[in-house]
C-alpha cells in the first residue's frame, strides 16, 4: 500500500503573549496514511485534532518535523491542494442558492468551469444521493442533506484525498447511516478518507485504522483488530434478586444492563466464565444466554484517555 499522508514528529507551538505561556499543540506526531483507507483521528477537544487537519490543508506551518502529501513536501502546490477535499465541521452555505449554485460557485474556485464542471457537479451530486433536490434552495434542505451538500463541493475536483471533521455529527439514525454508507463506497472506490469525529460508534464501524490522541500526543495507533483485543463475556439472566447480583459484584461480575427482571452480567477476561455459570445454578437463577465480547471503540477511548490523564496528574 502507499502512503499518501506521511508526518514524521510533527510539532506545533503557539507562542503565548507571555513567557512560558506557549501552547504545545502537538507534540512529534508520526503517522503513515495509506491509499484506499479511512483512518479515524481520534481524542477529546484541545487534544490537536484540528491543529493536525490545519496543517494538512496548509493553512499553518509546523514549528518543526515534516508533513509529506501525496509524496511531496510542498503541501500548498497546486498538483497537491486539487487533490485534497475538505469538509469542516459545520460548514456553512448561503441559504439562497440552489444546491447546484452552491457546487457550480465552488467549481469556479477550483478554476472549473464549461461541461467539465458540470458533468462534475452531476457526478457528485448522484454519489451523495442529491440530484433529486440539485435545484431545490438550501434553505429547504435538511442537516443530512446539507452534510451530503458538503460532501458533494468536498468530491467536485476528484481529489485523492478527504478531510472530514465531524462528518455526522447531530445527524439523525438514518442520516448517519447514508452518510457512513457514501463513505465506505468512496474509500472502495480508492479514496482515502481523514475522519475526525467523536461519534466512536460510526467510526468504529467504517475505519480502517485508528489513532488516539491526547494535549498533543499519540497515544495509540492500529487497526479495529488490532485495537480492540480486550474481549470478555456477557452473560443474561433472569428472575434474580438484589442479594443474588450482590454475589456476582463480590466476584467482579458487573451488570452492564437490566430491564425488567433481566440483567446483562459482564464477565472480565480474569474471572472464569464455568465460576459464574455454578453461581447461577446453586442460586436457581434462569441462564438466558452466554456471548462472547469484544471492547467497544468508546471503551478503548475512554481508557486510553483515562490513563494518560492519570499519568499527566502523577507526574504534576
Amino acid at each position: 500500500m502507499s502512503a499518501v499522508i506521511e508526518t514524521e514528529a510533527l510539532t506545533k507551538v503557539y507562542e503565548g503573549a507571555l513567557k512560558g505561556q506557549d501552547v504545545h499543540a502537538l507534540k512529534g506526531v508520526s503517522l503513515t496514511i495509506n491509499r484506499g483507507e479511512i483512518f479515524a483521528y481520534l481524542g477529546p477537544n484541545g487534544s490537536g485534532k484540528t491543529t493536525t487537519i490545519k496543517l494538512l490543508l496548509g493553512l499553518i506551518f509546523p514549528t518543526s518535523g515534516t508533513l509529506r502529501i501525496l509524496g511531496k513536501t510542498d503541501i500548498n502546490s497546486a498538483a497537491v491542494k486539487r487533490n485534497i477535499g475538505y469538509l469542516p465541521e459545520g460548514a456553512y452555505y448561503p441559504e439562497f442558492l440552489e444546491g447546484e449554485e452552491v457546487l457550480r460557485f465552488y467549481g469556479q474556485l477550483y478554476g472549473m468551469g464549461g461541461r467539465e464542471l458540470e458533468r462534475r457537479i452531476s457526478e457528485v451530486l448522484d454519489t451523495v444521493g442529491l440530484t433529486h433536490a440539485r435545484r431545490r434552495l438550501v434553505r429547504g434542505y435538511s442537516k443530512g442533506m446539507r452534510q451530503r451538500i458538503g460532501l458533494a463541493q468536498a468530491l467536485l475536483s476528484d481529489p485523492q484525498i478527504l478531510i472530514l471533521d465531524e462528518p455526522t455529527t447531530g445527524l439523525d439514525p438514518i442520516a448517519r447511516k447514508e452518510i457512513r454508507d457514501i463513505l465506505v463506497e468512496l474509500r472502495d472506490r480508492g479514496k482515502t478518507l481523514f475522519v475526525s469525529s467523536h461519534e466512536l460508534l460510526e467510526i468504529e464501524l467504517i475505519s480502517n485504522r485508528v489513532g488516539i490522541l491526547f494535549e498533543g500526543e499519540l497515544k495509540t495507533l492500529g487497526t479495529i483488530d488490532e485495537l480492540l483485543t480486550d474481549r470478555d463475556v456477557t452473560v443474561e439472566i433472569e428472575n434474580t434478586t438484589t442479594e443474588k447480583l450482590a454475589k456476582f459484584s463480590e466476584v467482579g461480575v458487573a451488570i452492564e444492563d437490566s430491564v425488567d427482571n433481566r440483567y446483562l452480567l459482564r464477565i472480565p477476561a480474569d474471572t472464569s466464565v464455568f465460576k459464574v455459570l455454578d453461581m447461577c445454578r446453586d442460586m436457581e437463577i434462569k441462564l438466558v444466554s452466554v456471548r462472547p465480547r469484544r471492547e467497544t471503540l468508546e471503551e478503548l477511548f475512554v481508557r486510553v484517555v483515562g490513563a494518560a490523564g492519570k499519568v499527566k496528574e502523577n507526574v504534576q
